[in-house]
């Protein structure tokens, strides 16, 4: 049972992780987002 429970908390460790990162690469992708429509904006009022 300690063997199963290691394991299992090496893999919830893992997916914090892997969760932690995809958020990361989400607010990049969100300030892209941003940033490509400020400048669509702009273009617009041209």
């Amino acid at each position: 049972l300690g063997e199963m429970d290691a394991k299992l908390l090496q893999k919830i460790e893992e997916l914090t992780l892997y969760t932690i990162q995809q958020q990361k690469q989400i607010e990049v992708l969100l300030e892209q987002n941003k940033k490509q429509q400020e400048e669509i904006d702009q273009l617009k009022k041209q």
